[in-house]
């Protein structure tokens, strides 16, 4: 099974990613480099991005960037979109900017990239800054409905660390942990009754992933003005517990961001105890739980109810992806695993997609290669991961 044959083929396959942060329509219109730079995850590397007419500062960031596998990956899909044979260089930065904006002067080239390029059949669509919105295009993505700042109720004052507050979006008074409670079963209600595939939880950028069962008595004392750290806690926990019991009810799947975040609590193992309480809730865990890949196989050998995402992971590390996606196929059934783009721009979903070819380029050969898998099992597999397992997700 040779690989460059094998990736040729990946080309051809339907795709639906299972998470996307895609910018409306608006934000593509005039994107340039620096625009592009600084809506990807190359701007999480410490560094601001430079402006084009700065050339020690174009010199400073490549040099400090070059070698992560964000930038690795943005550049490849950069040259391969827009032709560009030469590396992303201080020489070649404005060939790069002019290419890009020349791109973006046909208003829909952004989606085209998504349909054409990147080979999406649909999109899961987490937009944080509006959510449960499809950007306006139905035909492609799949809203998803954020969760967190229903963990953020408890006062007129507390803010996620996206600035919300579901009680001063949806201006609301509420000051009864049980009428709060019916508020956001409710709420979901109305999300999933308005097209949403999904409810999607990144808490792990503000607190950890250790939920205990939810105290209903203890969650009422955090609805006050500076409630101590413990109720607030509490009040957290029995949101998670009625979000997990509301999603199982109505039959959607959750999305649970591991790993990366505050560092402190956010590896996917924090959600065993949880996890084993609701085993009708479908949970998607995201990203590998990157560093701590090991934890997601086994929560998915033990749970029924647990999927891999291996959305992001193989832009952070692509070894770590390659490790991870060998030890799932090694203990996990093949309906258990899913991937998604995880982007904010047309470019760097296609970056995604080449890095996540690779890895599959990798590893299935590989496995053929050595005997642990026939090449048939390699190329549904492929199908599976790239689709069919999130489209069933979200059909149930």
């Amino acid at each position: 099974m040779d690989k460059s044959t094998f990736v040729a083929w990946l080309s051809e396959q339907a795709i639906t990613s299972s998470h996307s942060h895609h910018l409306p329509d608006e934000a593509h219109q005039g994107l340039n480099l620096k625009n592009l730079l600084e809506n990807s995850y190359v701007a999480w590397c410490g560094h601001a991005v430079p402006e084009g007419n700065d050339p020690a500062g174009i010199a400073a960031w490549l040099s400090s960037v070059g070698g992560r596998s964000y930038f690795t990956w943005l550049e490849k899909a950069l040259m391969a979109l827009y032709g560009l044979e030469q590396p992303l260089t201080l020489d070649s930065w404005q060939a790069y900017d002019q290419a890009i904006i020349k791109a973006h002067q046909e208003k829909d080239w952004h989606l085209r990239l998504l349909r054409e390029r990147c080979g999406f059949k649909a999109a899961f669509l987490d937009a944080y800054w509006h959510p449960g919105s499809d950007n306006g295009h139905p035909e492609l993505f799949r809203p998803v409905y954020r969760v967190n700042s229903l963990f953020y109720g408890y006062n007129q004052t507390a803010r996620d660390h996206n600035g919300n507050n579901i009680q001063v979006l949806k201006n609301q008074q509420i000051s009864d942990i049980h009428e709060y409670t019916r508020f956001i079963q409710d709420l979901l209600a109305t999300k999933k009754a308005s097209g949403c595939v999904a409810f999607k939880c990144a808490l792990a950028y503000d607190r950890g992933l250790d939920f205990a069962p939810g105290d209903p008595a203890q969650a009422q004392k955090a609805m006050q003005e500076n409630p101590e750290q413990a109720d607030v806690l509490a009040f957290q926990n029995h949101v998670m517990d009625t979000l997990c019991e509301t999603a199982a009810q109505l039959n959607i799947p959750l999305q649970v961001h591991t790993g990366l975040g505050l560092m402190t609590k956010s590896n996917a193992m924090q959600l065993a105890p949880l996890i084993a309480r609701f085993p009708g809730t479908r949970f998607i865990l995201m990203h590998g739980s990157y560093p701590w890949t090991d934890d997601i196989p086994g929560l998915c050998h033990v749970f029924p109810n647990v999927w891999a995402d291996l959305c992001w992971l193989p832009m952070i590390s692509t070894t770590a992806a390659e490790q991870l996606l060998h030890q799932l196929m090694d203990v996990c059934n093949r309906d258990q695993v899913i991937w998604g783009c995880d982007a904010w721009t047309g470019e760097e979903s296609y970056a995604a997609r080449l890095a996540f070819f690779h890895v599959l380029g990798r590893v299935l050969p590989e496995r053929v290669a050595q005997g642990l898998m026939r090449e048939a099992d390699a190329c549904l597999y492929a199908k599976l991961l790239l689709n069919d397992n999130a489209q069933r997700l979200i059909s149930k």
